[in-house]
């Protein structure tokens, strides 16, 4: 079958590596063309594996649901993509290419199947920072209208799939749930090499570490407080892997605090395991979260894990306290003391690294992929196979 990938973010983060993780492992005796369609920047943070490659800047102006006129025009020149790729399959990473997959097929009237992939809790995106009864009319007709017509939707937990139908209306049966993937191999591999940016923090010292984009959404000021609260009774380091706007307002507040010599902001880095290996204790914290990829990536260097309880990945990726600790959201003082309690038990912290590394285990990319690849061909008859 010919399948394209569209995806339009410029930066890498989890669904992202999502994408990665499908150009690398789906099998190619079944999925035997793939085209990538994104902005030039994604496709260079990307494995070359693809068959063929359509730089979408000149084409689609828009990254999110800025309008329906907005929307339409995308949607048109999503349309002659497709006509020129000619896939069997479009697959849409996100809400926003999930759309134009959805909407550009129709006017192309082509017999492409369509699968939206929303790899987040629009619901929760939209409560929060979407603003004015028109704006949410026009988001919830959007994102629940392509969750109807697509001819398949994938999501990476049983919440967002709730959200989904509860939210939006999407069609149970068509909603199908894949968690994420983890290539344990190469992780393993990946994870010894360099840390560059952590000398310069205190060697005797617990190691704390967080790998996130510095947005707001990611609530890495509930990690800052947690943080200066827990230096008067268990003395620790952190390391902050990622970059974003948040990221100067959050250095300063460490400023304001003296802690500079105890925070290492290391920024964006393409290898984020090793950082994760060498913390004593991974933690997470989001206002909402699809999944939590990076929660499985420090599982699977080993690193024990502590959350907060957001909607909705966390509680499905540490299983109910059975993987790591989950501890309620936004709420300083119930993470400053789920630390502490692991920084004082270190046999409790063991006991969490391998079981995070059985549970990285068990969601494995192979996994992942051959769930794709089903999707896939479940769609596509056989006599579509080229």
């Amino acid at each position: 079958m010919r399948l394209l990938i569209l995806h339009l973010a410029t930066i890498f983060g989890g669904a992202e590596r999502t994408t990665s993780n499908l150009l690398t492992h789906l099998n190619r005796d079944v999925v035997r063309h793939v085209t990538l369609a994104s902005p030039e920047a994604l496709r260079d943070l990307l494995p070359a594996r693809c068959d063929a490659f359509i730089d979408t800047a000149p084409h689609l102006r828009h990254g999110w649901f800025n309008s329906p006129r907005d929307l339409l025009s995308d949607a048109r020149a999503c349309s002659e993509l497709l006509r020129e790729a000619k896939p069997d399959i479009v697959l849409g990473m996100m809400h926003y290419p999930a759309a134009l997959a959805v909407l550009g097929t129709r006017l192309a009237r082509l017999p492409i199947k369509t699968v939206g992939s929303y790899r987040g809790p629009a619901y929760e995106h939209i409560r929060r920072y979407e603003h004015g009864i028109r704006r949410r009319v026009f988001l919830h007709a959007a994102i629940g209208g392509t969750a109807r017509l697509a001819d398949r939707m994938i999501v990476p937990s049983e919440g967002t799939a709730r959200e989904l139908r509860w939210r939006f209306l999407g069609s149970k049966a068509r909603t199908v749930v894949i968690p994420n993937g983890i290539d344990n191999a190469s992780v393993s591999l990946a994870a010894t090499a360099p840390a560059p940016g952590l000398e310069r923090l205190p060697e005797n010292l617990p190691l704390l570490c967080v790998a996130a984009r510095l947005s707001i959404e990611k609530d890495l000021g509930l990690l800052l407080e947690a943080f200066r609260r827990l230096q008067a009774t268990h003395p620790a380091t952190l390391a902050v892997v990622g970059d974003g706007p948040e990221r100067g307002a959050l250095e300063g507040r460490i400023a304001d605090w003296g802690l500079q010599e105890r925070v290492a902001f290391v920024g964006h880095q393409q290898n984020v395991y090793p950082y994760m290996r060498r913390a004593d204790l991974y933690v997470h914290t989001c206002q909402f979260e699809g999944f939590g990829y990076t929660m499985l990536e420090a599982m699977a260097c080993g690193t024990p894990v502590i959350a907060t309880d957001c909607p909705y990945g966390p509680r499905e990726v540490i299983g109910d306290n059975r993987f790591g600790l989950l501890v309620p959201g936004n709420d300083a003082d119930a993470l400053t003391a789920g630390i502490a309690s692991l920084l004082d038990h270190p046999a409790r912290r063991l006991a969490l690294a391998e079981l995070g590394q059985a549970r990285a285990r068990q969601l494995s990319i192979a996994r992942m992929a051959a769930h794709y690849e089903a999707v896939f061909s479940e769609l596509t008859p056989p006599h579509r196979h080229l």
